[in-house]
């Protein structure tokens, strides 16, 4: 113990160990003369130089391509139109009309009055507010909205009359009565010319500024699977004019590549009436001669061996037990074969489906090898996993080989959701709900689903006075009688109904609440769960069983923006559908009597 008390450290400073050259020249330094004969044989080893394999390294590699693009699109199973690349292929799927909410209709007002501006027409801007006039809404629906919405009340008060609507101007714009209600004001000829190409710039501008499809029922979404479907062909005979279909059966995540797609070898896309046939983009490339570079990555062994490698991913640290066989095949790889692997850059254009004619690699001995596919040098099982390549839906045939570069977004810009619905199954009530999580407001944001619900159930709950009714009526019995419980208005009911001819098959059929003190039932206020509900004939709406599964799903809407290879920015309005929370419990109930409590205190 005194010892160890008294003890001091004898070193106190450090040193800089350095290589004391004892000769002028370098020559048996610079040979890396290695000592440790062991060590040697071990990076023999990782090296694989005990497996005589009789192989050389690769020299230079020969590649010769057939390259085609897309030329036609349809939307599930419309008419194909042909393919424009000059809009990205996400914003052509995904875009669904613009909603004109409040706020959008002011934005629409006020550049309209900048637009007369520019062609000195601004002292007639009181005539378009008084012919296109924010009014009030015709809907009790829509009016209740209005009116139980306190933020967008006190909007819209402010803005009428001082601000043209921009929706009832767009309309007339693009019906004619624009051009009808400049004839009959009080402009001078030349200012009426002006009024009609401000007309012209202004659909330009909103056209510009977001982009929307042509018709509202021109649209890839498929509300009965909750996911976007479409179809698009490259032709590959300019002769025949055969095609190759691309179907998109399940893209729904927003980001689109090449395993959203499958080979549809027995479709045929049909060009719409009256449409441009478009022309084949179909061409042999001329052999292209590279020279490969080895594929690397973090860890593994390098060429020379008198270097170590990184510790970004030691190898050497890996903890196999004896279950762990696909861990000892990952080191195995990582080893022994990872430097076996070469990459050969080739440039393709966008939206191209490249057919790989042949690669012929030569090594350092002059031998030239024949690179053929892993599905034709592996196994004939059709079930074999391959990278990159495309499957069929055939599931018998043999995948296809072809390299297909999707026109797909780089970088995407998303919004806020408008409306979000959480979709989730109650197993206690034996339905489906559509909880209405996020739904528009009527000044264009996002609002709470819960909170828009009850402040509309408020609305409609006031009696001539403007009071609310009273929640209970006291009387003397001892027992009452409940007919049912109630849930939120933003809970709508999905209820299941069996498929048409089948016994045992379900899907899932849209229902509705009944609205208490009316004689109303409570219809979805957002877009994802009003299918067929705005149409003259409204029409039922039904979401196949499988597509809610027990986590539930969730569906949201919201604005896209991205600029395209030509520096164009596109805004569209997209939707996405997510893994969901679980299941949920309404505490809906029927049926039931209540005990009065008599015990006193």
């Amino acid at each position: 113990m005194f010892l160890q008390k008294k003890f001091r450290p004898a070193v106190i400073t450090w040193n800089r160990l350095e290589g004391r050259p004892r000769r002028e020249d370098f020559d048996r330094s610079l040979r890396a003369e290695v000592r440790d004969a062991l060590w040697m044989l071990c990076r023999q080893w990782q090296f694989g130089e005990f497996r005589g394999e009789d192989a050389g390294s690769a020299l230079l590699a020969k590649v010769q391509l057939d390259t085609t693009r897309l030329n036609r699109y349809a939307a599930k199973t419309d008419p194909a139109v042909a393919y424009d690349d000059t809009v990205p292929l996400e914003t052509q799927v995904e875009c669904e009309p613009i909603p004109r909410d409040l706020r959008t209709r002011i934005q629409m007002g006020r550049h309209w009055l900048a637009i007369l501006k520019q062609q000195g027409l601004q002292a007639h801007y009181g005539l378009y507010i008084q012919e296109y006039a924010f009014k009030e809404p015709a809907d009790d629906e829509q009016r209740a909205q209005l009116e139980s919405d306190a933020r967008a009340h006190q909007l819209f008060r402010a803005v009428q009359h001082r601000i043209a609507d921009g929706e009832q101007l767009m309309n007339a714009v693009a019906g004619g009565q624009h051009d009808q209600f400049v004839d009959d004001s009080s402009m001078t000829g030349d200012e009426k010319t002006r009024a009609r190409l401000a007309a012209v710039e202004y659909q330009t501008w909103f056209t510009r500024l977001y982009h929307a499809p042509q018709a509202e029922e021109v649209t890839a979404w498929a509300p009965s699977y909750l996911e976007y479907q479409f179809n698009c062909a490259a032709s590959i005979d300019s002769a025949t004019e055969e095609q190759v279909v691309l179907a998109a059966e399940q893209y729904h995540h927003g980001n689109l590549d090449w395993y959203a797609f499958d080979i549809d070898p027995q479709n045929r896309l049909k060009d719409a009436q009256g449409a441009t046939t478009p022309a084949s983009h179909y061409r042999s490339e001329n052999p292209v001669t590279f020279i490969p570079n080895a594929i690397e990555f973090s860890g593994m062994p390098n060429r020379r061996w008198w270097e170590f490698e990184d510790r970004k991913t030691d190898l050497g640290s890996l903890r196999a037990g004896t279950t762990d066989l696909p861990l000892l095949m990952l080191a195995e790889f990582g080893l022994i074969y990872g430097n076996d692997w070469s990459v050969l850059p080739y440039d393709l254009e966008v939206g191209s489906l490249s057919d790989v004619r042949g690669i012929v690699m030569t090594d350092v001995f002059g031998i030239r090898t024949f690179i053929r596919p892993t599905t034709e040098t592996i196994n004939t099982d059709p079930r074999h996993w391959c990278m990159y390549n495309l499957s069929k839906n055939d599931q018998n045939s043999q995948p296809d080989t072809r390299i297909f570069l999707a026109p797909a977004i780089a970088k995407l810009q998303e919004g806020r959701p408008i409306e979000r619905v959480l979709l989730a199954r109650d197993e206690m009530a034996n339905m489906v709900w559509g909880v209405e999580d996020i739904v528009p407001g009527t000044i264009g944001s996002g609002t709470r689903g819960y909170e828009a619900a009850n402040d509309l159930q408020r609305f409609f709950a006031r009696d001539q006075s403007g009071e609310p009714p009273p929640d209970d009526i006291t009387t003397e019995a001892k027992i009452r009688y409940k007919l049912g419980t109630t849930v939120p208005e933003n809970w709508i009911p999905f209820i299941a109904v069996r498929q048409p001819g089948s016994n045992r098959e379900i899907r899932l059929q849209r229902a509705a609440m009944p609205r208490l003190g009316t004689a109303d039932l409570v219809t979805p206020r957002g877009k994802l769960l009003r299918h067929g509900l705005d149409q003259v004939a409204p029409k039922p709406y039904f979401i196949h069983e499988e597509e809610i599964p027990k986590a539930g799903a969730v569906v949201s809407r919201s604005y896209q923006r991205t600029r395209w290879w030509d520096g164009r920015i596109y805004t569209w309005l997209g939707r996405r559908k997510r893994v969901g929370r679980g299941e949920a419990s309404s505490s809906l109930e029927f049926d039931q009597i209540h005990v009065k409590n008599t015990s006193s205190n």
